[in-house]
Protein backbone atom coordinates (compact mmCIF):
# COMPACT_ATOMS: atom_id res chain seq x y z
CA UNK A 1 0.00 0.00 0.00
CA UNK A 2 3.05 2.49 0.27
CA UNK A 3 2.07 5.59 0.78
CA UNK A 4 -1.45 5.67 0.66
CA UNK A 5 -4.27 6.53 2.87
CA UNK A 6 -5.53 2.96 4.83
CA UNK A 7 -9.20 3.63 4.74
CA UNK A 8 -9.55 2.82 8.69
CA UNK A 9 -7.74 6.37 8.63
CA UNK A 10 -10.17 8.25 6.52
CA UNK A 11 -12.72 6.46 8.01
CA UNK A 12 -11.62 8.20 11.75
CA UNK A 13 -11.02 11.49 10.44
CA UNK A 14 -14.86 11.34 8.92
CA UNK A 15 -15.88 10.89 11.97
CA UNK A 16 -14.30 13.22 14.12
CA UNK A 17 -14.91 16.13 11.97
CA UNK A 18 -18.39 15.10 11.24
CA UNK A 19 -19.11 15.22 15.14
CA UNK A 20 -17.51 18.50 15.47
CA UNK A 21 -19.72 19.78 12.73
CA UNK A 22 -22.13 18.69 14.15
CA UNK A 23 -21.64 20.14 17.74
CA UNK A 24 -20.97 22.86 16.16
CA UNK A 25 -23.42 23.80 13.86
CA UNK A 26 -26.42 21.19 14.34
CA UNK A 27 -28.93 22.00 11.63
CA UNK A 28 -26.54 24.03 9.93
CA UNK A 29 -24.17 21.41 9.01
CA UNK A 30 -26.22 19.21 6.23
CA UNK A 31 -25.70 22.90 4.53
CA UNK A 32 -21.57 22.98 5.61
CA UNK A 33 -21.42 19.42 4.31
CA UNK A 34 -23.52 20.20 0.96
CA UNK A 35 -20.79 22.90 0.94
CA UNK A 36 -17.73 20.84 1.07
CA UNK A 37 -20.08 18.97 -1.89
CA UNK A 38 -19.22 21.89 -3.91
CA UNK A 39 -16.29 23.07 -2.89
CA UNK A 40 -14.66 19.15 -3.95
CA UNK A 41 -16.11 19.23 -7.05
CA UNK A 42 -14.88 22.83 -8.05
CA UNK A 43 -11.16 21.68 -7.06
CA UNK A 44 -11.43 18.30 -8.65
CA UNK A 45 -13.13 19.84 -12.04
CA UNK A 46 -9.84 22.29 -11.87
CA UNK A 47 -7.45 19.61 -11.10
CA UNK A 48 -8.89 17.83 -14.07
CA UNK A 49 -9.84 14.82 -12.11
CA UNK A 50 -13.49 15.33 -13.10
CA UNK A 51 -15.15 16.60 -16.23
CA UNK A 52 -19.00 18.49 -15.83
CA UNK A 53 -19.95 18.69 -19.69
CA UNK A 54 -23.44 20.32 -20.35
CA UNK A 55 -23.88 18.74 -23.71
CA UNK A 56 -24.00 15.65 -21.95
CA UNK A 57 -26.65 14.07 -19.95
CA UNK A 58 -26.46 14.31 -16.26
CA UNK A 59 -26.68 11.13 -15.56
CA UNK A 60 -23.12 10.75 -17.98
CA UNK A 61 -21.96 13.28 -15.91
CA UNK A 62 -22.83 11.41 -12.31
CA UNK A 63 -20.84 8.17 -13.82
CA UNK A 64 -17.96 10.20 -14.60
CA UNK A 65 -18.17 11.51 -10.72
CA UNK A 66 -19.03 7.56 -9.83
CA UNK A 67 -15.65 6.41 -11.64
CA UNK A 68 -13.58 9.25 -10.12
CA UNK A 69 -14.75 8.26 -6.37
CA UNK A 70 -14.18 4.70 -6.89
CA UNK A 71 -10.52 5.33 -8.32
CA UNK A 72 -9.35 6.86 -5.04
CA UNK A 73 -10.86 3.96 -3.26
CA UNK A 74 -13.69 5.98 -1.71
CA UNK A 75 -15.87 3.70 -2.61
CA UNK A 76 -15.47 0.09 -4.22
CA UNK A 77 -18.59 0.41 -6.73
CA UNK A 78 -21.20 3.02 -7.22
CA UNK A 79 -24.18 1.44 -9.21
CA UNK A 80 -27.22 4.55 -10.75
CA UNK A 81 -30.22 2.78 -11.53
CA UNK A 82 -33.17 4.74 -13.16
CA UNK A 83 -36.12 3.84 -12.45
CA UNK A 84 -38.11 6.21 -14.33
CA UNK A 85 -37.09 9.59 -15.97
CA UNK A 86 -37.32 11.48 -12.84
CA UNK A 87 -35.75 8.84 -10.63
CA UNK A 88 -33.05 6.47 -9.36
CA UNK A 89 -31.47 4.12 -6.75
CA UNK A 90 -27.47 4.93 -6.05
CA UNK A 91 -26.27 2.27 -4.65
CA UNK A 92 -22.59 2.76 -2.86
CA UNK A 93 -20.38 -0.97 -1.96
CA UNK A 94 -17.56 -0.76 -0.18
CA UNK A 95 -17.44 2.43 1.66
CA UNK A 96 -14.53 3.79 3.21
CA UNK A 97 -16.19 5.31 5.80
CA UNK A 98 -18.86 3.24 6.63
CA UNK A 99 -17.89 3.04 9.93
CA UNK A 100 -18.55 6.86 11.02
CA UNK A 101 -21.39 7.40 8.97
CA UNK A 102 -23.18 4.10 10.53
CA UNK A 103 -22.38 5.61 13.94
CA UNK A 104 -23.22 9.31 13.52
CA UNK A 105 -26.85 8.16 11.92
CA UNK A 106 -27.30 6.16 15.08
CA UNK A 107 -26.03 9.10 17.49
CA UNK A 108 -28.95 11.19 15.21
CA UNK A 109 -25.89 13.48 13.67
CA UNK A 110 -25.48 13.84 10.09
CA UNK A 111 -22.86 11.80 8.18
CA UNK A 112 -20.69 14.13 5.71
CA UNK A 113 -22.84 12.44 2.57
CA UNK A 114 -19.49 13.50 0.44
CA UNK A 115 -20.38 11.35 -2.61
CA UNK A 116 -24.27 12.64 -2.56
CA UNK A 117 -23.35 16.36 -2.00
CA UNK A 118 -20.68 15.90 -4.82
CA UNK A 119 -23.00 14.67 -7.13
CA UNK A 120 -25.85 16.87 -5.84
CA UNK A 121 -22.90 20.30 -6.86
CA UNK A 122 -22.87 18.63 -10.38
CA UNK A 123 -26.53 18.74 -10.66
CA UNK A 124 -26.82 21.76 -9.62
CA UNK A 125 -24.57 23.36 -11.54
CA UNK A 126 -26.69 21.66 -14.80
CA UNK A 127 -29.40 23.39 -13.36
CA UNK A 128 -30.83 20.31 -12.15
CA UNK A 129 -32.51 19.87 -8.59
CA UNK A 130 -32.64 16.46 -6.53
CA UNK A 131 -34.27 15.59 -3.16
CA UNK A 132 -32.97 12.25 -1.68
CA UNK A 133 -33.61 9.53 0.88
CA UNK A 134 -30.99 7.24 2.62
CA UNK A 135 -33.12 3.59 2.07
CA UNK A 136 -30.82 1.55 3.63
CA UNK A 137 -27.37 0.64 4.64
CA UNK A 138 -25.78 -2.64 5.30
CA UNK A 139 -22.46 -1.90 8.20
CA UNK A 140 -21.02 -5.33 7.89
CA UNK A 141 -21.69 -5.52 4.02
CA UNK A 142 -20.38 -1.45 3.87
CA UNK A 143 -23.26 -0.70 1.58
CA UNK A 144 -25.85 2.19 1.26
CA UNK A 145 -28.54 2.98 -0.50
CA UNK A 146 -30.28 6.16 -1.69
CA UNK A 147 -33.16 6.90 -3.33
CA UNK A 148 -32.94 9.96 -5.44
CA UNK A 149 -36.16 11.73 -7.27
CA UNK A 150 -35.28 14.93 -9.69
CA UNK A 151 -37.55 18.02 -8.93
CA UNK A 152 -36.31 20.44 -11.39
CA UNK A 153 -35.30 18.57 -14.33
CA UNK A 154 -35.19 15.30 -15.96
CA UNK A 155 -31.96 12.89 -16.11
CA UNK A 156 -32.05 13.60 -19.71
CA UNK A 157 -32.77 16.30 -22.15
CA UNK A 158 -36.02 17.21 -22.56
CA UNK A 159 -35.63 17.23 -26.42
CA UNK A 160 -33.71 13.87 -26.94
CA UNK A 161 -35.20 10.83 -28.82
CA UNK A 162 -33.30 8.63 -26.99
CA UNK A 163 -35.85 6.94 -24.42
CA UNK A 164 -34.05 4.06 -23.08
CA UNK A 165 -33.19 3.53 -19.57
CA UNK A 166 -29.90 4.11 -18.48
CA UNK A 167 -27.96 0.62 -17.51
CA UNK A 168 -26.99 0.29 -14.13
CA UNK A 169 -23.55 1.94 -13.39
CA UNK A 170 -20.71 -0.23 -13.07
Amino acid sequence: MGNCVKPEFLDTINYAICRAVNEHLGEKSVQFFRNVGQYHLDEAVRRGFVKIDKRNRPLENLIGIARYLESTGYMEKIEINRLGDDEAFVEMYGVSVTESSVKLLKEGNHPSHYMTNIMLAALSGLGIRAELDDVSFDEKAREFKEHWKIVGARWHDKGSQDKRKEAPVK
